[in-house]
């Protein structure tokens, strides 16, 4: 009698596992799925590059219109790099780039980069428009 027993509970086994992997499986929806849907919308750049890159914000910010719709937010779907700050980093008395190396602090990984140094060499008229 065991043989059947043992026979029973494994079709058993094996039918609630068949179940258990059949039921439908539940994804909690975005908060707003409105933006799911229009992000082939956005006006300014999606690309993964550098996050620290400016440029390529600078031409979404100029244009100003008075009918703010939902594809000229933000969207919290972006998918950032994530840079994070090493203890190395945090310690006191520790600078990031070389002393008079030229090279800015957003600079990834100045140690590191090698090859010319983009100075800033705009005058003060293409920034500031000032008079002198």
């Amino acid at each position: 009698m065991e043989a059947p027993t043992l026979t029973l509970n494994l079709l058993l086994l094996i039918i609630v596992s068949l179940l258990f992997i059949s039921l439908p499986r539940s994804e909690p929806l975005p908060e707003n799925p409105s933006l799911v849907l229009l992000g082939d919308g956005f006006e300014w750049p999606t690309s993964h590059g550098d996050a620290f890159d400016i440029e390529s914000f600078d031409d979404a910010g100029e244009e100003e219109d008075d009918d703010v719709g939902v594809s000229d937010r933000r969207s919290l779907y972006w998918k950032r790099r994530r840079y994070y700050i090493s203890y190395g980093a945090l310690s006191a008395n520790r600078v990031p780039c070389p002393p008079r190396s030229g090279r800015s602090y957003y600079t990834h990984n100045c140690f590191r980069a090698r090859g010319p140094v983009h100075t800033y060499t705009r005058g003060c008229s293409s920034i500031t428009r000032c008079r002198r």
